[in-house]
């Protein structure tokens, strides 16, 4: 089948290649829109997060994360003690062992689970410790998080990954049209 470069019937785009590809064409413009969201869209932190809130139910509703799964499978899953915790007691082993077999500690102290894909990514892209999975994993992709504009940097970050980020970003920049001289550059 060709790709026809359009949205499927519902106006979401959803195969992996494509998103990476218009993400890699598009990081010019949402590098302007980023900073039009974050310093000129004469919407308040509160309107700006209800907005986000309704677009990402709406495209949320029309995405199926088990049929991608590409966060499990290519980022890298910070983890804090409480989800060592949970998961060794998940796994019945202790914390010192869930730590030694599973979780890296990066030089600034950051942990995160040393495995990518996640050692925990099962058969149909399932989480086989789904109800004790990470917070990192719980809060993903960070969309219904309060005060959105502090988070758009990650959102472009995130289009590439995520079907459901890159979605919702596209719906923000039709809804939002960027005025026609911001002139900014990818931070660096």
């Amino acid at each position: 089948m060709k790709d026809s470069g359009l949205p499927d019937a519902t106006g979401l785009i959803r195969e992996l290649p494509r998103i990476r590809r218009y993400a890699r064409q598009n990081e010019e413009t949402d590098y302007r829109f980023r900073e039009y969201l974050k310093v000129r869209l004469p919407l308040s932190n509160a309107e700006l997060d209800g907005v986000v809130t309704e677009l990402t139910t709406e495209v949320w509703g029309q995405i199926d994360c088990l049929t991608c799964g590409n966060c499990c499978k290519t980022l890298q899953i910070v983890v804090d003690d409480k989800d060592i915790v949970r998961l060794a007691r998940r796994l019945g082993v202790s914390t010192k062992a869930f730590a030694e077999q599973y979780v890296g500690v990066a030089p600034d102290g950051v942990k995160h689970f040393l495995s990518t894909p996640c050692s925990f990514l099962g058969d149909g892209n399932r989480c086989t410790v789904y109800e004790d999975r990470p917070q990192a994993c719980r809060d993903f992709p960070y969309l219904q998080d309060r005060n959105f504009r502090s988070r758009t940097l990650m959102m472009i970050e995130s289009c590439a990954t995520c079907p459901i980020v890159f979605n919702v970003w596209d719906r923000l920049k039709k809804r939002f049209p960027i005025p026609a001289k911001t002139n900014v550059k990818k931070p660096r």
